[in-house]
């Protein structure tokens, strides 16, 4: 059977609710507060009803377009996990109070709207105010969207001028470094999803590791291989170089120990470990996650260094003064 291609639009209030359910394979709606709207034996409407064509027509594999998600400026490309109809759930938002609508989904990557490969037939589809709508007619220039690396459907220099606006408006804010620290924390993960996180933190670590260190991001299709999604490569004597790991997670609230066995991979990752390479460090960094919640995971990790969201503050800010000291472009 072939794959359709739908749009689909969410609450752009709750924008952070939408990314982080989104991450745990929970594609939210809304219209669902009371438990008499759930689609599987609806009795009360309210708006609920227009979620039908959702719930009837997504199979396992479609493909799904999300404007404003996972932030403003982005659409999201999602794939159907399973038969919406068959792997549906309804469970209102304990917080919200409301978009109890959840549909199996998993997030592939998204893309910037005024990107150079998004075609003007895409861009006009993706004005449409529907809540739900049918784009088949652009499926090939989504496919060829999904083929492209993250890199070449965002302009890396918008995050590092994102990150370097998120500085100078928190140093602007605040009277001392304890301020400055939780204002950039608080604009940066308003602002930064997952993928946003790793390129905002890349020209952030460059800031702070001058040459000849180098900073990478290597995230994309060898991460199945190695586990991360930032490399630091720190050059040694003669021939060698040390290599710091470091995988990113926009998560909250509990961790499962997966993000540690995805960066373990990189101890055995042949290019990390040869005799001209030497892997010295490992390092999980969650951005909302807090240490107390996590305990566990604390357990699990061995030799891996956790980053949580209070060390990543403390991080933020060690950079946000670089930035300031540095005063370059």
């Amino acid at each position: 059977m072939a794959r359709h291609y739908w749009g689909y639009r969410i609450n752009t209030e709750q924008i952070k609710f939408f990314r982080q359910e989104l991450q745990e394979g929970r594609l939210r709606q809304g219209w669902g507060w009371d438990k008499n709207q759930d689609l599987r034996n609806l009795k009360m409407d309210k708006g609920a009803k227009r979620n039908l064509p959702i719930f009837k027509k997504v199979k396992k594999g479609d493909i799904i377009l999300i404007p404003h998600c996972p932030i403003w400026d982005e659409v999201a490309i999602v794939e159907a996990s399973e038969d919406f109809n068959k792997g549906y759930v309804f469970e209102i938002s304990k917080e919200l109070k409301d978009y109890g609508h959840i549909f199996p989904a998993k997030f592939l990557k998204s893309f910037v709207r005024k990107n150079q490969n998004v075609s003007g037939n895409l861009r006009a589809t993706l004005k449409n105010i529907s809540r739900f709508w049918n784009i088949d007619h652009c499926s090939e220039e989504i496919d060829k969207m999904i083929s492209l690396d993250d890199s070449e459907l965002k302009d890396s220099k918008s995050f590092r001028a994102s990150f370097a606006n998120a500085v100078e408006n928190s140093f602007t804010q605040s009277f001392n470094m304890d301020i400055f620290s939780k204002k950039l924390y608080e604009l940066a993960n308003d602002k930064f999803s997952n993928e946003e996180w790793e390129f905002a933190l890349v020209e952030g670590l460059k800031k702070l590791l001058p040459s000849p260190i180098v900073v990478e991001r290597v995230g994309g299709i060898k991460e199945k291989e190695h586990g991360a999604d930032i490399i630091i490569r720190y050059p040694g004597l003669l021939k060698t170089e040390y290599i710091v790991a470091i995988q990113i997670k926009d998560y909250s609230g509990f961790v499962g120990d997966s993000p540690v066995k995805q960066i373990k991979k990189s101890d055995t990752y042949k290019d990390f470990n040869d005799e001209n390479h030497k892997l010295i460090d490992k390092y999980v960094l969650i951005t909302n996650a807090k240490k107390e919640d996590n305990e566990r995971l604390l357990e699990k990790a061995e030799d891996v260094k956790i980053i949580f969201a209070e060390e990543l503050k403390e991080l933020l800010c060690n950079i946000g003064k670089a930035y300031i000291g540095l005063n370059e472009d």
